[in-house]
């Protein structure tokens, strides 16, 4: 028995829509059964005292929405449904194959939720409040003025010719890079760059040698597709060879910066990669991802500038330079290389969005990204220093050396074993900084092995994201 009561408050639901609701819910609940005859329109319209009008509209979209039949000479009636009432969705894993349950890897963030309270010295994120905002709105809307001429196309390519000669043009030279557009792909940040990297060279298999503490994310690209990782040391120079990491296929170095330690690789170092790289018939894969802020000298030629045997692959993004959540990077390479990637990736995700590199195209053109940069490095510059001057004041047995470029800070620790408890304490307050254990290799230098370079005793600071009055906020707190 269908029974529909209306609310005749104006301000609600019209006529129909609370009819629709109400059979709805009917039906879904059990009530009205499939093939339950609903009341002629134009009685229940009398019964309700609205027009007959309402109520065939209000049958006529449970029809669209399947709920109801609408039969010639039957009238509406429910439609039949497979279940109702169905039961919450169990969240256990039993209903998914057993081979998936056991075997999937977890990639879950360690970093908590963000709260509006909290006071993140994570490392490697942009400050957005800053980004020049006007110039990326009239990028945007002269990208799409042109819109119907500049990216309908989608087809087979290494980039947008637009943004190609712009990277050529505005962003390489300041990294004594020449290159040409086809030396160079454009993809989804560097993530995306070292994982297309690792598929295109499963192939071949061999081994990678990457430095610890560093960014394991891009090695564990490689080692997932086979290639066996060396784990190196990093110490005052840089990333230091192993006998057998001399050996490997492939090098993944952070020669600026290396994250997180902000070691730059030494000039007599880069010489020898490049020579063991030619020896070897091995690559040098260059992540170059937060070169443009420096601040107390410029940087070191990027590898790639000094090699003259096509031995390193560059990796650069835009991430830092302008959001996080762009995810826009790029590759130079060989132009073998370039097209063989590009080959690869067709089958994998096609193209990167012609809008998002047409659009940075416009603002590397404008000089809108140079003049945001070059504001930047004044900025950063500024909150490295007062974040240098609270270390000094609040905790003065804290070892570290001043950033010279880079966005973060770091630490030693006066005895080991102190980071958790340290982060605790600082969460206690809402300010979050992280463990250095975070970026080791534990499984290739557990920590309490003598000959291990893991350490228990360093935090990092990151300043890329906080703000000026977030910092002397933090710092407060933690009085």
């Amino acid at each position: 028995m269908l029974h529909v009561k209306l609310d005749r408050d104006p301000a609600h639901h019209p006529y129909y829509l609370q009819i629709l609701e109400q059979i709805r819910s009917s039906i879904l609940a059990g009530e009205l059964l499939a093939g339950s005859q609903l009341p002629p329109s134009r009685q229940l319209a009398i019964e309700l005292g609205i027009a007959r009008r309402t109520v065939t509209i209000a049958y006529e979209e449970l029809c669209a929405q399947g709920y109801c039949l609408s039969r010639v000479g039957r009238g509406t009636v429910v439609a039949p449904i497979v279940q109702v009432n169905p039961p919450p969705p169990d969240r256990s894993l039993t209903g998914l194959p057993q081979w998936l349950t056991v075997a999937a890897p977890e990639y879950r963030a360690k970093d908590p939720a963000p709260q509006k309270s909290l006071i993140r010295f994570t490392p490697s994120f942009a400050q957005t409040d800053r980004l020049p905002f006007k110039a990326m709105q009239q990028a945007f809307q002269s990208v799409m003025q042109t819109a119907p001429t500049r990216f309908h196309e989608y087809d087979r390519n290494n980039g947008h010719p637009t943004l190609l000669a712009a990277i050529c043009e505005h962003v390489l030279p300041d990294r004594g890079i020449q290159a040409t557009p086809d030396q160079i792909l454009i993809t989804n940040g560097s993530l995306h760059s070292s994982f297309l990297l690792a598929r295109l060279f499963a192939t071949y298999g061999g081994s990678i040698s990457y430095g610890v503490p560093g960014y394991l994310a891009i090695p564990a690209n490689f080692t997932r597709q086979g290639i066996v990782g060396l784990p190196c040391p990093i110490d005052a120079e840089g990333m230091c060879l192993s006998e057998e990491a001399r050996l490997a296929r492939f090098h993944y170095v952070m020669p600026e910066h290396h994250f997180p330690t902000g070691v730059t690789l030494s000039p007599e170092r880069r010489a020898a990669m490049l020579e063991l790289a030619d020896r070897h018939d091995a690559l040098i894969i260059e992540d170059d991802y937060d070169s443009e802020f420096y601040f107390d000298r410029h940087p070191l030629p990027a590898l790639k500038a000094i090699d003259r045997g096509e031995r390193v692959i560059y990796m650069g993004t835009f991430s830092k330079v302008l959001f996080n959540g762009l995810r826009l990077g790029y590759i130079v390479a060989h132009p073998t290389i370039i097209q063989q990637l590009v080959d690869l990736r067709w089958q994998l995700d096609g193209i990167t969005s012609l809008l998002l590199q047409l659009w940075l195209a416009e603002l590397l053109d404008s000089g809108s990204v140079d003049r945001h940069l070059r504001r930047m490095r004044v900025h950063h510059r500024k909150k490295r220093n007062l974040i240098a001057d609270y270390l000094r004041r609040d905790f003065p047995n804290w070892q570290w050396q001043l950033p010279s470029g880079g966005l973060q800070f770091w630490i030693k620790l006066p005895s080991a074993g102190s980071t958790d408890a340290i982060v605790r304490k600082w969460l206690e307050r809402d300010v979050q900084i992280l463990s250095g254990g975070d970026y080791y290799d534990r499984e290739a230098f557990p920590l309490g092995n003598r000959d291990s370079p893991v350490h228990d005793d360093r935090l990092i600071l990151g300043f890329g994201a906080v703000t000026e009055a977030r910092i002397h906020e933090a710092f407060d707190r933690l009085k």
